[in-house]
């Protein structure tokens, strides 16, 4: 009797602990707050906003599911390594979206929400990285920093 009490207990607490991850509201960029340059550090999972060298915001990303490795060509499902100029773009499979550089047609390197499809798993996507190379967020996410930039924006990705 003790032991299922136990039990019901423990998992009443990471129901708890998982739906409190899921609303806790996060800091979110002022409205109208702009920003001219992105940096992404890659071994940290982040992604951070800065204006005039005074960082704005802090979000949390998913990268490529083939590791940390530095990206060399198209199709390698890595996210790359250096300094891009973004372009805005309006995504339709995975919401709104920022082009990182030039890699080719097929193989477009992207940082992007989850689009209609996968926009129910939220923050949750951060616990796996699942892209082709990408750097992933939330639909809520990618709308607040694509309203923050202009295309030219300065995209800085570290290892």
């Amino acid at each position: 009797m003790k032991n299922r009490k136990t039990i019901l207990l423990l998992s009443l607490v990471t129901i708890g602990l998982i739906l409190t991850y899921y609303f806790l509201p996060e800091k979110k960029l002022i409205a109208g707050q702009k920003a001219d340059r992105i940096v992404i550090n890659k071994t940290k999972h982040e992604l951070l906003l800065f204006n005039k060298e005074k960082l704005i915001a802090k979000y949390k990303i998913s990268l490529s599911r083939n590791g940390l490795g530095k990206k060399t060509k198209s199709g390698d499902n890595l996210t790359p390594e250096g300094r891009f100029v973004g372009k805005k773009r309006i995504q339709t499979k995975y919401h709104r979206a920022i082009e990182v550089g030039e890699w080719g047609n097929c193989c477009d390197v992207l940082i992007h929400g989850l689009g209609r499809t996968y926009e129910i798993l939220g923050k949750f996507q951060r616990w796996k990285d699942w892209t082709k190379g990408c750097v992933a967020l939330t639909n809520d996410e990618i709308e607040e920093i694509y309203a923050a930039v202009r295309n030219g924006v300065l995209i800085e990705i570290n290892k």
